[in-house]
């Protein structure tokens, strides 16, 4: 079987790194409100941040948004915050009638089986995540909100394994951030 056209443009055009920052804050805030996730032993942050990392992408459409993580049906980024290309690139999907299927009144796109599950760039996730987090902040607590990035970054190395060099990329980043803030006082 070939490549499908949602798995080999999903991550270029509907899950760059621009849109993963601005998808993230949503998710999280999503995935504080689902009942579920009071089973979860993981905090919001940390939990969204790990479904970004470790689960297989799998487009799904819905009446109000994108399903876009296996498993993961009730993570829902909604078509009313997406960009203009978002929603072509999804038109653009729905083009290629052989590569879904609707199940429950959700059109559920078809994966190759012969390649492995993509999953999203380290990088790019934990970059966003600790940008979100550092952005959220107001100019006097910028300091905690780096803290809480340390944190959540321990955290997450406690789950995942987080490759060396975008542990040095990330502690990079966030060295640099510091020093912004310790210039800006």
């Amino acid at each position: 079987m070939s490549k499908l056209f949602w798995e080999d443009n999903i991550q270029s055009q509907l899950l760059h790194p621009e849109a993963i920052s601005q998808i993230i804050p949503y998710m999280t805030k999503s995935f504080m409100e689902d009942r579920r996730s009071t089973e979860s032993k993981h905090d919001p942050i940390t939990a969204t941040a790990i479904v970004f990392l470790t689960c297989p992408l799998h487009l799904g459409l819905t009446e109000v948004g994108a399903m876009l993580f296996q498993g993961h049906a009730s993570l829902v980024y909604p078509f009313t915050l997406m960009s203009e290309s978002q929603k072509q690139f999804l038109r653009d999907c729905l083009d290629r009638r052989e590569e879904w299927n609707i199940l429950n009144d959700a059109v559920l796109f078809r994966r190759t089986r012969a390649d492995p599950p993509k999953t999203l760039d380290q990088s790019t996730v934990l970059t966003a995540l600790c940008d979100q987090i550092v952005r959220a902040a107001s100019s006097r607590d910028e300091k905690a909100r780096l803290a809480l990035c340390n944190i959540v970054l321990q955290r997450l190395q406690g789950y995942i394994t987080i490759d060396k060099p975008i542990q040095k990329e990330l502690h990079s980043w966030l060295a640099q951030r510091r020093r912004v803030d310790a210039a800006d006082i």
